[in-house]
């Protein structure tokens, strides 16, 4: 999904956006909300009477949204009534997940909430929204609520800071809360004094650990510059030691959207997100490491798990676009095309240039133009790059070819899989036989792995939580896990799932289940390079 800003205000926050008038007579709306118990009341007032209005956003899920006028009804989008109708009113409630690449209608920031502007808005009209806060409440930020995020909550959770201002709910450990303001605002000064571009607003960073889930973490940024990270669970003082890791660079990842994300057209963001996800992804890593957030070794870690996270999501298979448009490929792909491009600037410089000059350059002349896109990117990379291995060259020898670009380009890699590699390798084997249409994956919970399926997979759909793959458990045991669905799927036999709901499956396993190879980057270059 991936994010970020500052505002402040005390008192009633008014805000306007303008839609795109369709052919017939513009209409006009005025939108308002308040807390209310279960979540956040909104108040939609029309300029004329109508039978049916329907919001302009689809891809909002609101699913947690409860029309509280008599006489209305809400169904797929679409405010309908026998009788014309000029006023109306719904109940907005905490969305209950998190979904892939989604915004939240509404999330939860201890008392307060987070509300998407933007899924309130309605075809055909424009839109004045006005938060109204009651007594010890604040809305942020200062103007175009409507057009990203707003906070409506208590000003207490609020901090005000040069450069921005911070929401922490009021379940958020100190250390959280310390971790990632401080990162918010070093990585505003980095990425401004080498993207070379001013804020157009205050931003505002929201912390909540009121997530849903199943997602550990996330975050997204919107047009009004408010970063909203959300976490899941209680264990976030300190992090679980498999999260500390990311967890460092997370809000700079989300900080660099403020750039290469907002206030431009990003022509591809649909079709192939992986450039903007993995800028931001790999501008972390390598803003982090300039500021000594994270060390060398702990690059190469990242860097490793990228890089084994892209092999197994584009296999031996010739380039499938589709494969890196949702999941876990958009970031790891995304990051090996960045590291590639950084490492290839740098050498052909000797040292004088490296990827953000890339982005900058790209990024002047989208806000110039039209905004930017994959094909703007790959014509700021020389002919013969290494990124054309991994989005021209066919399947078979991919990763025989990207290994020897990247020594070339002064990385050594060792093949040394881990628990997480077998891990991987097996369950994104066995989602790949039982699923058809689109990439599937998992995530890791407090109650153990999670699958992310849908209705197309089979015995597999739904998103169980699994308690055990032939008697092992995935988390804890996965390397015999894997050598023990290996067997399995040599034999054309099915596999046996257990899943914590206390059912138990079968599923398909037709193909061979390959031994991972995974790197481990034993020496590569620095990622650290000037600030200014």
């Amino acid at each position: 999904m991936k994010t970020n800003r500052f505002g402040a205000l005390a008192v009633a926050l008014t805000l306007t956006l303008g839609m795109t008038a369709p052919a017939q007579a513009q209409q006009s709306a005025t939108i308002e909300a308040r807390t209310a118990p279960g979540g956040v009341a909104v108040t939609w007032r029309l300029a004329q009477p109508t039978t049916e209005v329907a919001f302009l956003d689809s891809g909002v899920i609101r699913t947690a949204w409860t029309m509280t006028t008599p006489g209305l009804t809400l169904a797929d989008g679409v405010v309908k009534s026998d009788r014309p109708f000029e006023t109306f009113e719904i109940l907005i409630a905490p969305d209950a997940a998190e979904v892939d690449r989604v915004y939240m209608a509404l999330a939860r920031v201890g008392a307060g909430h987070v509300l998407y502007g933007p899924g309130l808005s309605l075809k055909g009209m424009d839109a004045e929204l006005t938060a109204q806060p009651v007594g010890g409440e604040t809305a942020l930020p200062r103007t175009d609520a409507i057009k990203g995020y707003a906070y409506l909550g208590p000003e207490a959770a609020v901090t005000r800071r040069d450069g921005g201002a911070v929401v922490s709910g009021a379940s958020v450990p100190a250390s959280l809360s310390k971790l990632m303001s401080e990162g918010f605002l070093a990585s505003q000064t980095f990425y401004g004094a080498r993207l070379g571009r001013d804020l157009p607003y205050q931003p505002v960073l929201i912390v909540t650990t009121d997530s849903p889930g199943p997602s550990t973490f996330r975050g997204d940024v919107t047009d009004t510059g408010v970063v909203s990270t959300r976490f899941f669970g209680a264990s976030w003082d300190p992090p679980a030691e498999d999260v500390a890791g990311p967890l460092s660079t997370f809000v700079w990842h989300e900080t660099f959207h403020l750039w290469n994300g907002h206030g431009l057209t990003v022509k591809d963001g649909d079709t192939a997100p992986w450039l903007h996800e993995g800028g931001a992804e790999y501008g972390a890593l390598v803003a982090a490491a300039s500021s000594g957030v994270i060390d060398d070794a702990q690059t190469r870690t990242s860097l490793a798990q990228r890089l084994n996270g892209c092999r197994s999501a584009l296999g031996n298979r010739d380039y499938d676009p589709r494969r890196l448009r949702s999941g876990s490929g958009i970031y790891d792909c995304g990051v090996v095309i960045q590291w590639i491009a950084d490492l290839e600037a740098r050498q052909a410089s000797q040292g004088g240039r490296d990827v953000l000059d890339l982005w900058k350059t790209m990024l002047d002349a989208g806000r110039a133009g039209d905004g930017y896109g994959v094909a703007d990117f790959r014509a700021l990379l020389p002919n013969d790059s290494g990124i054309n291995i991994l989005l021209d060259g066919p399947g078979a020898d991919r990763w025989a070819r990207i290994e020897a670009r990247l020594t070339a380009l002064g990385v050594a890699l060792k093949d040394q899989p881990g628990r997480g590699d077998y891990r991987l390798a097996a369950l994104f084997h066995l989602n790949d036989q039982n699923c058809t249409g689109g990439s599937t994956g998992f995530y890791q919970v407090p109650e153990g792995i999670k699958l992310d399926t849908t209705d197309k997979c089979g015995v597999l759909a739904g998103s169980p939580v699994l308690a055990a793959i032939e008697d092992h458990d995935p988390y804890a045991d996965a390397e015999a896990m894997f050598f023990a669905v290996q067997a399995r799927c040599a034999a054309d036999l099915p596999v046996r799932y257990r899943f914590q709901d206390g059912r138990s499956v079968e599923a398909v396993c037709k193909a061979p289940l390959a031994t991972p190879k995974a790197w481990v980057v034993t020496a590569a270059p620095s990622l650290k390079t000037r600030s200014a």
